[in-house]
């Protein structure tokens, strides 16, 4: 017999008893009066309110056994929590009678039905897509970008899972996400960072021990959306850097660079229960290979700092200017699946003939730096541009570009921070060994970016 019987049988034990003792004082009020003689005694109202809530004490105990017997919540209205275990796999599994997450579970049934009927575009070029990205931004949207920042977009997403947006106000920065995701035909989830964020929860939600139900934040909804279907997700941190994205981003910053999505899961709880949605695995979530991260970011007085460990993972775009306005071309919507689209990357990178002179190139300029600026970027930075290169001209530019872009982007910014004098002192001769290595005609964009740190 377990604990919960005994305390029922105890406590309709006490009832009985008690409804026993009331009888009994009643039938000896009345035999007092009848002998005795104690009209006044019962007349009394003061007799009549304590019989009145001897009464009540064994009826509301009824009332409340009746409650806990049928397993229903109890006449104070608390939701009764039956801490049954079992066995699911190694992990137990909590039964209970009420769900925590409740927008996740209509997500299962909602989203199964509409991965039915989605039909994907078939995508056999990169470059032709490119265009018509651009195409579909200026037709659709009003939105002008040259053709270089279109393609440095496809290349960045093809990189890494999170892309950083950094320019002026109104130069489109969240326009082109936005712009992309309608062009693919999937809405975008915008999340703007507060500046008091500090940890993961800010971003996932957490579990309300009062309420018992899980604050299901919108990325932690676009998270589980994207594990049903093979459509691209990009998820927009607006203005990421108004709080430290080292500290709330910190665990997508790992996550992401694990290069089997089997082994991104993310912890959402630290248990399971019956009733959780049915693709979260032991309280863990997927972070599938669909999902992308692009994060606009300002620098003013009111934004942090981005750090080495944040730039070194993510891909960079400076929209610093308005492009020119181009001749528009109607162009409609190209719905093309992630898998599609990997293959397009993947094929671009195994069949780039230009490999070995890349790597070239590589080595040569490490050296240059190191030599002259005591920079050294490892293999991370070496595999990106690696795949950013043939990604690049698989869109139709050129490697040169593609080399000069990443460099300034991605490498030079390492000087930033440095002795101003010295780097100052050595940007002249090393712009000088780049001219004799690479060619005069050659990465502009470095040498540009080189020419503000001259101490004038």
């Amino acid at each position: 017999m377990n604990k919960n019987s005994k305390l029922n049988k105890i406590i309709i034990t006490l009832c009985v008893i008690e409804l026993i003792l009331i009888l009994f004082f009643l039938a000896y009020l009345l035999v007092y009066s009848l002998v005795v003689g104690g009209d006044s005694l019962i007349m009394s109202p003061t007799l009549y309110a304590c019989v009145f809530f001897m009464l009540m004490i064994p009826i509301g105990m009824v009332f409340y056994y009746l409650a806990l017997k049928n397993n229903k919540r109890n006449v104070y209205k608390f939701e009764r929590e039956e801490s049954v275990t079992t066995k699911k796999g190694k992990n137990p599994v909590k039964e209970v009678k009420y769900q925590r997450f409740s927008e996740l579970i209509e997500l299962d049934s909602s989203e199964m039905k509409k991965v039915a009927s989605i039909n994907y575009d078939l995508v056999i070029s990169l470059e032709e897509f490119s265009n018509q990205f651009r195409n579909f931004c200026a037709s659709q949207k009003n939105l002008f970008y040259s053709i270089d920042d279109i393609r440095s977009f496809i290349a960045n997403l093809a990189t890494s899972k999170i892309m950083i947006l950094q320019g002026m106000s109104g130069t489109g920065k969240t326009s082109i996400a936005l712009a992309f995701e309608d062009f693919i035909g999937n809405q975008t989830t915008v999340i703007a960072v507060q500046p008091m964020w500090k940890e993961r929860s800010d971003l996932i939600g957490y579990f309300n021990e009062f309420t018992k139900k899980f604050n299901e934040t919108p990325l932690l909804k676009e998270l589980y959306r994207s594990n049903f279907s093979d459509q691209i997700f990009i998820i927009v941190l607006d203005e990421l850097n108004i709080a430290r994205i080292e500290y709330y981003f910190a665990e997508f910053l790992s996550l992401l660079e694990y290069p089997n999505e089997n082994q991104r899961t993310l912890e959402i709880t630290n248990d399971s229960w019956s009733r959780d949605p049915k693709l979260l695995e032991n309280g863990r979530l997927k972070i599938k290979s669909n999902v992308y991260f692009v994060g606009t970011a300002n620098n003013d007085e009111s934004t942090f700092a981005i750090s080495d460990k944040v730039y070194d993972r993510a891909m960079i775009i400076n929209l610093n200017k308005k492009a020119e306005k181009f001749e528009k071309t109607m162009q409609n919507r190209v719905r093309i699946s992630n898998s599609n689209f990997e293959k397009l990357v993947n094929d671009s990178v195994n069949n780039y003939k230009d490999l070995s002179k890349l790597t070239k190139r590589i080595n040569d300029f490490n050296n240059l730096i190191v030599s002259y600026f005591n920079i050294n970027f490892g293999n991370r930075m070496v595999n990106q541009l690696k795949k950013y290169v043939p990604v690049y001209v698989a869109c139709g530019g050129k490697e040169e570009d593609a080399f000069d872009d990443f460099i300034s982007k991605k490498i030079l910014r390492k000087l930033e921070g440095k002795d101003a004098l010295r780097i100052s002192n050595s940007i002249n001769p090393f712009i000088e060994e780049l001219n004799a290595t690479f060619g005069k005609d050659s990465l502009h964009k470095s040498k540009a970016y080189l020419e503000n740190f001259l101490i004038k």
